[in-house]
């Protein structure tokens, strides 16, 4: 069996004396789509900010391809291959959607600094390239001109993940990435992130049960900032632990 992509051993946060994630031991190979479910207030988010930086584990240790990135920056860690579809994307509002991932890509394969910002796009034809690219990927590019803050709900998530998308990323995780949308949206949204885990591993944080259980290979369950569950969807569905946090959970 090859090495895990991501693991966590024994990790815990604590604020002050809140302990949100307690003793998370959980390993996440590569490929595939992987959700991590619970009830509000198990402690999922608190672990994806773990992952991506945001927070420092308590204790315990979190690597990524072998090697320990637990305390990382965010910057870090993206540059790992590491990215989370919303922590870069703080998009530029008045910029129109093409320019929003263009910046991206052009952070992605140059770095980014001040002088970019007076260069001329004609000499960033490729990484325009690469931005529309991504565009027709997340089903955005008949709207590549039009400005962010203009674009529909739906398409602004679409935006968010293409934005992740234009940094080339091996793990992407996805916090609640169909919250909000209709049926219509949400279909697109998960053909999409089916579309993604042909090429990068993907791990979701999911509230939609009929999701999960179609898309997951691989699901973990958290309540009350431990890891209670983890298995198939046939087995995490029949898991006696997993029905009593959901009918009894926070």
């Amino acid at each position: 069996m090859s090495d895990p992509l991501l693991r966590t051993d024994s990790v815990t946060k604590r604020f002050g004396k809140l302990t949100a994630v307690s003793d998370v031991s959980l390993s996440i190979p590569e490929g595939g789509i992987s959700s991590i479910i619970g009830p509000n207030g198990a402690g999922k988010t608190t672990l994806f900010n773990l992952f991506t930086g945001k927070h420092a584990p308590t204790e315990g240790s979190i690597e990524f391809r072998g090697e320990e990135i637990g305390g990382l920056s965010p910057h870090e860690i993206v540059s790992r291959g590491i990215v989370r579809s919303y922590q870069i994307t703080n998009f530029f509002s008045e910029l129109s959607a093409l320019e929003n991932v263009r910046l991206a890509t052009q952070a992605d394969r140059t770095g980014f600094g001040p002088d970019d910002f007076l260069r001329h796009h004609a000499s960033l034809s490729d990484a325009a390239d690469e931005a529309e690219a991504v565009l027709e990927r997340v089903g955005l590019l008949d709207v590549a001109d039009q400005t962010a803050a203009n674009l529909a709900y739906g398409q602004r998530r679409h935006l968010e993940i293409g934005i992740a998308l234009a940094t080339d990323p091996d793990l992407l995780l996805m916090d609640e990435p169909t919250a909000g949308m209709g049926p219509e949206q949400t279909n697109a949204t998960v053909s999409l992130i089916e579309d993604i885990a042909e090429d990068a591993t993907v791990v979701l944080i999911e509230h939609d049960m009929d999701i999960v259980m179609n898309v997951s290979e691989r699901i973990a369950v958290m309540n009350k900032g431990e890891l209670i569950a983890r298995g198939t969807p046939a087995e995490i569905s029949e898991n006696e632990a997993v029905q009593r946090a959901y009918l009894g959970g926070e």
